[in-house]
């Protein structure tokens, strides 16, 4: 806007004309309010008026997320999944082969430490993202566990014969020379100590020189008088974590070493060590923990002998040897 000075001597109005510094002031001024008023456009536009390719860029990342919490949510359905699977490996595949269940922290599969997923903290979305890539390092991790037990489950199947052969499976006194039981397996008022302790196996009444058996195929471990109250013993190694003991025997009829089938004659009934009379103490362990050999030699009875048999337990003398 121009502007007018009044001369008293003409009596008219000078127009002033500005200075060049004015002039360039002014510039600057209406250079920073354009400046100004754009950048305030311009951010209005990107906060509040997203253009098409922004509409897209962050459609396309919702996508994103959403895919990405389905895949999490198969990942942790497949780890159930595979729970399920280890849970029979454990509960009816090792127990047909009578082997112990992989231990729990085995199992469980570790997938590394917290700072595993460091470079992921930073991204948006990172707890998303880090629990997607745990849960896959975690199946991955538990698959190739299982995978292992699985191989050592077809190995025991593909070796399902020897297995049979190797687990004790008959009556080491036939049927016919048993007169009666002396102590069954499992805890018991000792006669001599007199505390309360496991006995280890069955104490089996026969006459003297009765034949004694081996329930399974397998090695001659020891043979002969041994120290630790059970006399003239035998002990026989089945292999695949099978061992059976014969103890109190009055003559012994093989050596360490030598190979024996199922069935084949070890010794003969006695009461050498620490007897009361002439019996069998007859014992079975697996993978080293003894077990009730009840459970191992009633494959050869039939349910009405089998039912005898548990009625002849429950009437043994407890205290029939002091081993």
């Amino acid at each position: 806007m121009d502007r007018f000075k009044f001369d008293p001597n003409t009596l008219t109005y000078q127009r002033i004309l500005p200075s060049k510094r004015n002039k360039f002031l002014q510039f600057l001024l209406f250079a920073g309010l354009t400046s100004l008023f754009a950048f305030s456009i311009l951010s209005l536009r990107d906060h509040h008026m997203e253009s098409p390719r922004t509409e897209s860029l962050i459609a396309t990342q919702q996508e994103v997320v959403y895919e990405m919490e389905l895949m999490n949510r198969d990942v942790e359905q497949l780890e159930k999944a595979l729970g399920n699977i280890a849970r029979h490996d454990d509960e009816i595949y090792r127990v047909y082969f009578e082997q112990d269940p992989w231990p729990l922290t085995q199992r469980m599969a570790g997938v590394g430490g917290s700072e595993k997923y460091a470079s992921l903290r930073n991204y948006q979305h990172s707890d998303l993202l880090i629990k997607t890539n745990f849960n896959i390092d975690l199946v991955e991790r538990k698959l190739v566990v299982q995978s292992t037990s699985f191989d050592e489950v077809i190995e025991m199947a593909a070796t399902k014969e020897e297995r049979l052969a190797a687990r004790p499976a008959i009556q080491p006194i036939s049927r016919k020379d048993l007169t009666r039981f002396g102590s069954s397996f499992g805890m018991r008022y000792h006669p001599i100590l007199q505390v309360v302790r496991l006995h280890e196996g069955i104490d089996l009444s026969a006459r003297r020189g009765t034949p004694i058996y081996a329930t399974a195929d397998g090695v001659v471990l020891q043979a002969g008088y041994r120290a630790g109250g059970f006399g003239k013993k035998v002990l026989l190694d089945h292999g695949f974590g099978y061992s059976t003991l014969y103890g109190h025997c009055d003559e012994v009829l093989v050596k360490p070493g030598q190979e024996v089938k199922r069935g084949e004659v070890v010794a003969k009934v006695g009461s050498t060590g620490l007897s009361k009379a002439p019996h069998l103490h007859y014992e079975v362990h697996v993978n080293g923990r003894p077990v009730d050999p009840i459970n191992y030699y009633a494959n050869d009875l039939s349910p009405e002998e089998y039912d005898r048999m548990i009625g002849l337990l429950s009437q043994a003398d407890q205290s029939f040897d002091i081993n």
